[in-house]
């Protein structure tokens, strides 16, 4: 089936341009200034913006469902994050015992064989291997090391697993990092309290990212008279590390974000969620919530707090929203910003080949937003969902 969209601000990397685009059987075939061509379907923009679909590759849950949770829980959680433009995600499983933890992974495959129409990328484990001293809102009486067995118990046999969180410093998660590596799993620093160099020498050992900078992980402090500095400037010094980053602007504030965008640029630092069940479900503000590990939480100011106020307890924004935050009160190119949530994602898990930009040969899987970056249609490799 031949579609043309028409009349649309067309986002690429290169800039924003006034084009047609032309897709077949849910792959964009060519892009003009205007065409002739007789379409099963045109679609009229009305001016609006023609964008990648988002990728969200740390996401917990969404509409009421967990990444925990059952086949069908995950398909829903999916779903929920598609009405704001994730058009591929990868859900994120919390830190468990790791019979747990594999069932979630073994149920996030079933979910994406059996939704064939969304793009579920695969499971990105956070933990078990973690520092304590960096738990933040991981079970920490299931933190473990990476010895050699536990490794294999969660990684061998498992489908479809995509991403590690691990902590680097652990003893034993160089050679970990190197194992899960080697079967093309992206291995993330994450929850970590390990110091510059550590995070330096880890590059060398299968690590190539950095989970939710700033948050959860060792950063610039004193010790004695003199200062040490930890995985933050490692991430964002360090040429071998992509960059995670919650752009609700309540984990991090504007400045922190024009940081990590300034010395990463968009091809190595990119938005996630990092949502929780409660994410993608537009719950009034004030609203009181227990979460799947038994904390009570309040959503307040745009993030989910302890009931008490003392810390953040995870976030509710969605992709959408993030992208317009960093653009209209970070200043960050809209371009930009929209490469962040979509191609740079995809990249670090090799989709970038496919996915992520409107070119021809890549697929389908497109949005349509407004100046306020307001979700108005969705196509997953073609296929419209809202």
């Amino acid at each position: 089936m031949l579609r043309i969209y028409k009349n649309a601000k067309v986002i690429t990397p290169d800039g924003i341009r006034d084009l047609c685009v032309l897709t077949r059987d849910g792959v964009i075939e060519s892009l003009c200034m205007r065409t002739d061509a007789k379409a099963d379907e045109t679609i009229d923009c009305c001016g609006m913006f023609l964008s990648p679909g988002f990728a969200d590759i740390h996401v917990h849950g969404g509409g009421g469902h967990t990444a925990m949770g059952t086949p069908e829980d995950i398909r829903n959680m999916c779903l929920a994050h598609a009405k704001h433009g994730v058009t591929s995600i990868v859900p994120t499983v919390l830190t468990a015992p790791i019979a747990q933890m594999r069932k979630a992974a073994d149920n996030i495959a079933a979910a994406a064989e059996c939704s064939g129409e969304l793009n579920i990328l695969g499971a990105h484990l956070e933990g078990p291997f973690l520092s304590p001293k960096k738990s933040g809102a991981q079970s920490k009486d299931s933190i473990i090391l990476p010895k050699k067995e536990n490794l294999r118990a969660l990684l061998d046999g498992a489908k479809q697993i995509v991403m590690l969180g691990m902590a680097p410093e652990l003893p034993g998660a160089m050679e970990a990092g190197e194992y899960a590596s080697s079967r093309g799993i992206v291995v993330s620093v994450a929850h970590s309290d390990a110091d510059f160099e550590t995070a330096e020498t880890a590059l060398d050992h299968g690590f190539s990212d950095v989970t939710h900078i700033f948050s959860a992980c060792s950063a610039m402090h004193k010790e004695g008279i003199f200062r040490k500095v930890g995985v933050a400037e490692a991430g964002l010094a360090l040429d071998g590390y992509t960059t995670q980053f919650i752009g609700d602007l309540r984990h991090l504030p504007v400045g922190a974000i024009k940081l990590i965008y300034k010395a990463k640029g968009a091809e190595k630092a990119y938005l996630i969620s990092d949502g929780l069940e409660y994410s993608a479900c537009d719950m009034p503000e004030g609203s009181v919530v227990t979460q799947e590990n038994g904390q009570t939480a309040v959503i307040e100011d745009g993030v989910m707090k302890l009931v008490d106020r003392s810390c953040i307890a995870g976030s509710v924004t969605t992709l959408d929203r993030m992208v317009g935050k960093t653009v209209k009160e970070c200043g960050i190119p809209l371009t930009d910003a929209v490469r962040m949530a979509s191609l740079t994602p995809l990249s670090v898990l090799g989709l970038d080949n496919k996915k992520g930009m409107i070119r021809p040969g890549y697929d389908e899987d497109l949005i349509l937003f407004d100046e306020n970056v307001q979700i108005d249609r969705v196509w997953i490799r073609g296929k419209e969902f809202f």
